[in-house]
């Protein structure tokens, strides 16, 4: 499942509310809001006082696995506290099975009190096409450009990038010179064997890279930041930073590129990192892509599986929040219990 709560107008600052005119203006705002075009999509629109607080996006699935489905459209809508949701079946021509999966959500949403307005269809998210509504058949129309929406502009505006496709996200961790990730294994596991740095040590190492502001270019850079998030409680120490919006998304593109350039296990660290990130500035589609990537690069990680289970179940962001706070906290009190550093060094990120 796919989540979203990006910072939009539409969400969060009621002097810059976007309104949405109909059906189809709700389905062009879904691209702006998710971070990409969903195709054989169901997507959960969930709403407050008629305000859109988040959205998610599942997998269409076979007539068998409706139930599942149905309850993961309830675990959503409860993230977001709905009031209120609207379900859209994004896919190339009309199906009547997708007709009793949509009563089964709408029915399953009723058990939650939580009624739906409408259940949408349409055969994609792009400018031009038709849409029309499984419960009034008076209610249909086109699709507008959503590139061209207001609130296309206005997430533009606040740094958010939106993706043709979720397949466009993965491309953001391929590695740009594979004969480079190669050499830089090697010097890793070169370091590993005479490394004696202290977690401390590590702990600096990435509090100078992020305040720099710079992303690593030498090999040693890169092999210096690998082997300190490879201490775990360096690692957790720096979700912390995925907390501090004056500072996470500098972390972020930090994270990014060393998911992108090091070596599987020692990316997989780096990429949990930019799913923290990713999640709790609502971009719930490049925190998945990114689990994925952190659970390829290294299966059974314990700390994926973790958020990975938190998304998929649809825990509130305040208690992902607190999981991520509680767990940086730890980390700092055990580096610091074993630290010889002199007393009055700053430890947090």
């Amino acid at each position: 499942m796919d989540t979203a709560a990006r910072p939009n107008p539409a969400r969060s600052d009621r002097d810059r509310i976007v309104k949405l005119a109909d059906g189809g203006s709700l389905i062009a705002a879904i691209p702006p809001m998710l971070g990409f075009h969903p195709r054989d999509s169901l997507v959960v629109v969930a709403l407050q006082d008629d305000l859109i607080t988040g959205v998610a996006r599942m997998d269409l699935v076979a007539p068998s696995m409706h139930g599942a489905l149905a309850t993961a459209v309830t675990r959503a809508t409860r993230q977001y506290e709905a009031q209120t949701a609207v379900l859209v079946v994004v896919c190339e021509r009309p199906d009547p099975r997708h007709d009793e999966l949509m009563q089964r959500a709408v029915t399953a949403l009723a058990d939650i009190s939580v009624p739906v307005p409408h259940v949408l269809w349409a055969p994609s998210t792009s400018g031009g096409v038709p849409w029309r509504c499984y419960l009034h058949h008076d209610c249909e129309g086109e699709v507008p450009d959503s590139a061209a929406s207001e609130l296309a502009a206005e997430v533009a505006a606040s740094g958010l990038v939106t993706y043709d496709r979720r397949e466009d996200l993965d491309q953001l961790f391929q590695p740009p010179d594979t004969n480079r990730m190669i050499k830089l294994s090697s010097l890793i596991d070169t370091t590993i064997r005479s490394d004696h740095t202290t977690s401390a040590e590590h702990v600096q190492v990435i509090r100078d890279a992020v305040k720099s502001d710079t992303l690593p270019t030498t090999d040693e850079e890169f092999v210096r930041l690998a082997m300190a998030l490879s201490d775990y409680r360096v690692r957790d120490l720096c979700l912390h930073y995925a907390l501090d919006g004056r500072i996470a998304l500098t972390a972020e593109r930090l994270w990014l590129e060393l998911a992108r350039c090091l070596p599987p296990p020692e990316r997989s660290e780096a990429a949990i990192l930019v799913a923290a990130c990713a999640y709790m500035r609502g971009d719930g589609a490049l925190a998945n892509v990114a689990l994925e990537q952190a659970r390829s690069a290294l299966p059974g990680h314990q700390l994926a599986g973790l958020l990975c289970g938190a998304l998929s179940y649809g825990m509130p962001r305040a208690h992902v929040r607190q999981l991520l706070h509680d767990a940086a906290v730890d980390a700092r009190i055990d580096i610091e219990a074993d630290s010889d550093t002199p007393e009055g060094l700053d430890m947090s990120p």
